[in-house]
């Protein structure tokens, strides 16, 4: 039987959460991919890139590796989810582990901050009333995802997925949200053992993304407001 998926997840040190993942997918027909960055720490976004660079599916699905399945189907119904409302990615709904809805998409503003879609709309269902999705749990075509030439490497860790559906989107490709298939997400679990290190790349990366995409974003004090905001969270991060 031809794989009709593959999955790639990036690990660190979420030793838990990689052992879940691996019991979870081993009778399932999915080819499974774990990129461990322990030796050479690759980034989240080098880590997919290496794990997809030989993934031949229709499908590719991009793990985070604290995320749990409520259920055996899910990643069966993403599946017939994107190819019925003709998506080339689609995220399930992430819950946290309160039960709460993390979003359903987001919207990037020209100030250079992301704005999380909390509300659920029908309209943000696909493509034109979200600016991208959540990579903690992606499905995209996998030739959608090689054509864009995967995540921009310098980025690292954070805001490559935003960097990604920015490029996804002029591009002219579909998203949307399945959002009657939830899945729950353990936010931050790595990074809350890395001390500043999200606050530094937030500092780096909102400026990569102003420099590479300067079409989306409007320079004036609101836009040096929150650049300042991501240098107070790193001075706290510090401490």
């Amino acid at each position: 039987m031809k794989k009709e998926l593959a999955v790639v997840i990036p690990t660190l040190n979420n030793v838990k959460g990689l052992h879940y993942l691996l019991k979870y997918f081993k009778d399932k027909p999915y080819k499974v991919v774990v990129v461990d960055n322990r030796k050479k720490n690759l980034g989240f976004a080098g880590g997919v890139n290496k794990g997809a660079k030989y993934i031949k599916t229709k499908w590719l699905l991009i793990l985070n590796d604290d995320v749990k399945f409520y259920d055996n189907t899910s990643i069966k119904r993403l599946i017939e989810v994107a190819e019925k409302r003709k998506l080339d990615a689609v995220s399930p709904v992430l819950e946290n582990p309160k039960g709460k809805v993390e979003n359903y998409g987001y919207k990037l503003l020209p100030i250079g901050k992301i704005k999380l879609v909390k509300e659920f709309s029908i309209f943000n269902l696909q493509f034109s009333n979200i600016d991208g999705l959540t990579a903690a749990c992606l499905l995209i075509r996998t030739s959608v995802f090689k054509k864009l030439k995967g995540f921009d490497e310098k980025f690292f860790a954070y805001l490559e997925d935003v960097d990604f559906f920015i490029r996804f989107k002029k591009d002219g490709y579909k998203m949307g949200i399945a959002a009657d298939i939830e899945v729950l997400h353990n936010h931050m679990t790595t990074t809350k053992t890395m001390g500043n290190f999200k606050a530094r790349q937030d500092i780096i990366n909102w400026w990569r993304l102003y420099f590479k995409h300067p079409e989306k974003f409007r320079f004036d004090w609101k836009f040096i407001i929150e650049r300042l905001r991501n240098i107070s969270g790193y001075i706290k991060a510090s401490l």
